[in-house]
């Protein structure tokens, strides 16, 4: 299976369910590094990641291999047959400096497209801005002196090693001493030798006479097999042989041992001998920290190989690069922001813009996090990369990135430069962002607020009116609790599902209770005071699919279920419109209490729900029946409270 096909599970069974109920769901993700464990990052594997993007789709033996997992529908891996990545990308120009909460990446897209690819852009910039950032690090530290890339034989795996190669090129490294990378990418390969090399000569001259004998011009002798200060003195003899025919010693190498003074003594001793054009290499477990004391202590050394430290990013070796929703659009609505809350995981909302300040001789001085409609001076990092799944740009070569990034590295601020000095670099929040932040902390504090519904009983002309043919004694008395309660969920998107006892003229029912509610008539008719504009009556004749409910229950603030018996939840819809909500709570009131609330909140328990009981805006035919009733249900669970306290209390 293809690159093509990489993703982690959880992202197409997520998809599935977007493929049944949100399909025509669009979103924007923001791609973002989340820690400031680093002082700054290099931004990096963007073209891999467009690249991959424009090419992602699903073989038939990906599709063969998804079905006998038994997870997913015939209907939704024929999508994914047929699946192209079809959004819009903004991103930054990599290489780039970037720092923690900044837009590395914004990708918009219908959410299935957004959702699948997450797993395999966050793989390629991971990996790629990791290892660019410690690559630039150890070459800051180097201070001008050459670092090269030794990192082949340490890296988890061959396109890591390919990866190190590659990004710690871009980020300023001379070469490498992978051939593979070197035959990929065309960048400058070097090598030494190894201490087996010198240890399969009887005597180490003659490794090194034989080294420089085959390669007069690029001989770089390792000196320390032994000992150190008798390999300088050898190494230097065959410098003056090579002379002879016109050539030069090109370096030495230090591997182990104290480089300081080690590096000091080979220094002074080619020095003294006239080569002073002869390098000193210096390797052996090496990364920004020993780079940057040796270079404090005056270590003459010329140049850096550096091995496991860069190409494994010892340090961290991870990059905190996550991908999180920012912005959602259904119906064809317009894109609502949105933000994780989670403690120390926070996101920012909507579509964003990155601007960068520089002083006047171009050095970096700040960058702002706007919202992508403001306009604030300085320059945007963010540009639109692809448009309809298509790429806006060329790829660039490594070296053209390269270049461009060396350029941009000249107006790194000074502090940030140094190795071993605790610099925060100012990135600020837009005002208009920072007002938009509270804005939707405020609304997803409604949207996690407990899912809750009212149940509104039988609040019929009938039943609340003296004039109704089944009056209950009484009723009237909470019609202004009932008003009160239909507005409080009115003002804060709570549901209503009303049951509305629905008769025709030879119901069963009237042999107990009497002619009521027959369709059509007034006394049929709900009080005005439980109403809302918006509804939709569900009768007890017709079965709806899930689908239909579905958009019944989005489209209707409030919801009136006919029902020719007691119980509402003989109608057959009852059921999948609450499975379909599933509050959490469910509020009831209405008459009476002791008939038709009692079948429902007894129907409520059965199936596992919490009920709390409006006392104040039901009412009962017989007295003593409540208390019976109450007492029930407080043993086994129910809540009770009062309209005035519902409402202050609040959702």
């Amino acid at each position: 299976m293809s690159e093509k096909f990489i993703t982690d599970l959880y992202e197409l069974t997520m998809a599935q369910v977007y493929f049944k109920q949100k399909r025509k769901v669009f979103a924007t993700f923001d791609l973002f590094i989340r820690s400031n464990k680093r002082p700054f990052y290099v931004a990096c594997g963007i073209d891999d990641a467009l690249e991959t993007l424009r090419n992602f789709s699903f073989t038939s033996e990906d599709i063969e291999y998804l079905k006998s997992l038994g997870l997913f529908e015939d209907d939704f891996l024929q999508y994914l047959r047929d699946f192209r990545f079809k959004g819009e990308v903004w991103a930054v120009n990599e290489p780039e400096i970037v720092f923690p909460l900044e837009p590395i990446m914004r990708v918009t897209a219908n959410i299935i497209e957004a959702q699948i690819v997450e797993s395999i852009l966050l793989n390629k910039i991971n990996l790629a801005t990791m290892l660019a950032t410690k690559a630039l690090r150890i070459v800051l530290a180097a201070k001008g002196r050459g670092v090269y890339d030794f990192s082949l034989r340490r890296t988890q795996g061959i396109e890591a090693s390919l990866a190190s190669a590659k990004y710690s090129y871009i980020a300023g490294v001379k070469g490498t001493s992978n051939v593979y990378a070197g035959l990929l990418y065309d960048i400058p390969v070097v090598g030494t030798m190894a201490h087996s090399y010198v240890m399969s000569f009887d005597k180490e001259i003659d490794s090194f006479l034989a080294f420089a004998r085959q390669f007069p011009t690029k001989s770089i002798l390792l000196v320390d097999t032994y000992d150190t200060k008798k390999g300088v003195v050898k190494a230097i003899r065959v410098a003056k042989i090579l002379k002879k025919i016109g050539c030069n010693l090109l370096g030495i190498r230090l591997d182990s041992g104290d480089l300081l003074s080690d590096s000091k003594y080979a220094r002074f001793q080619l020095d003294e001998a006239g080569l002073i054009d002869t390098i000193i290499l210096a390797s052996g477990d090496l990364d920004e920290y020993k780079i940057n004391d040796l270079i404090s202590k005056k270590a003459p050394i010329d140049a850096f190989g550096v091995g496991t430290n860069m190409g494994c990013s010892s340090d961290l070796p991870y990059t905190d690069v996550i991908y999180k929703l920012v912005e959602i659009r259904d119906n064809n609505r317009s894109f609502v922001p949105t933000m994780k809350l989670s403690e120390d995981k926070t996101t920012l909302p909507s579509r964003k813009q990155v601007y960068r300040i520089f002083y006047p001789n171009g050095v970096m001085k700040e960058d702002y996090i706007c919202l992508d409609k403001e306009k604030f001076k300085g320059k945007k990092l963010l540009k639109k990369m692809m448009h309809k799944g298509e790429r806006l740009f060329r790829r660039k070569s490594i070296k053209e990135k390269r270049q461009m990034f060396l350029g941009k590295v000249q107006y790194l601020p000074q502090p940030l430069r140094e190795i071993d000095k605790s610099f925060c670099y100012s990135v600020h929040i837009s005002d208009e962002l920072k007002k938009l932040i509270e804005e939707v902390k405020k609304s997803i504090k409604i949207r996690t607020a407990k899912k809750v519904i009212f149940i509104d009983i039988d609040t019929q002309f009938d039943f609340l009116s003296k004039k109704g043919s089944l009056y209950v004694k009484g009723a009237e008395k909470i019609i202004s609790n009932i008003k009160r309660l239909t507005q409080l969920a009115k003002s804060n998107n709570i549901p209503i599902i009303s049951s509305q006892d629905t008769h025709s003229k030879n119901d069963n029912e009237f042999k107990k209770f009497g002619v009521h509610c027959i369709k059509g008539s007034k006394g049929q008719r709900k009080i005005i005071q439980s109403t809302l504009k918006k509804y939709k009556v569900i009768s007890y004749k017709k079965i709806y699919s899930e689908d239909k409910l579905r958009d019944i229950i989005s489209r209707y603030p409030q919801i009136i279920i006919e029902k020719n018996v007691l119980n509402m939840f003989s109608n057959p819809n009852t059921a999948g419109i609450m499975d379909i909500i599933s509050p959490e709570d469910v509020y009831v009131y209405g008459v009476a209490t002791d008939y038709c609330v009692r079948e429902v909140v007894e129907e409520l328990l059965r199936q596992g729900f919490s009920v709390i009981v409006i006392q104040d805006a039901i009412k009962e035919i017989s007295p003593l029946e409540k208390r019976v009733l109450f007492s029930s249900w407080k043993s086994r669970g129910v809540k009770f409270i009062k309209t005035d306290s519902l409402i202050k209390k609040g959702f």
